[in-house]
């Protein structure tokens, strides 16, 4: 019986880890990321700049919710959603954009804005956020409205 040597194991260990990527959700310095946040009320607000109404699509109204098992889906989602590349193409259209202001335990607010269009960016946790497909569904669990993901 043939044994393998450890370094070639080892290389193989850490370059699976390389290739399939991290499982670390992407570095925020916002509160809303933080392990020990603690929820009290999520306001959702919008449409902002409203895209011409059409007979096809309804774009939802704002919300609120003082759910805190909801709300904490709901900001991990967020927080879990990826960093844009840096070689990123999105398409020009305009859409609606939502605010989604989280208040805490203490009183402090966090806003996110979320675009409903092209690349669907998040912005508000630091970093920006790209594909926000997930948030939409972890509103739409929390019977908040939420635009259709695309």
């Amino acid at each position: 019986m043939r044994r393998l040597s450890a370094v070639p194991a080892v290389a193989l260990v850490v370059f699976g880890a390389v290739a399939c990527g991290s499982t670390t959700r992407p570095a925020s310095t916002s509160p809303l990321c933080s392990a020990s946040y603690e929820p009290r009320e999520l306001v959702m607000s919008g449409p902002m700049y409203p895209p011409l109404p059409t007979a096809s699509e309804a774009v939802p109204a704002g919300g609120r919710t003082t759910d805190v098992a909801a709300i904490k889906k709901i900001a991990a989602t967020a927080c879990d959603l990826p960093e844009p590349p840096s070689d990123i193409a999105c398409t020009a259209d305009m859409g609606p954009s939502f605010e989604l202001r989280f208040v805490d335990a203490q009183g402090r607010t966090t806003s996110l804005t979320a675009a409903a269009y092209g690349c669907q960016f998040v912005e508000g946790l630091g970093t920006s956020r790209i594909g926000a497909t997930p948030l939409w569904a972890a509103l739409s669990a929390a019977g908040l409205p939420a635009p259709r993901g695309r």
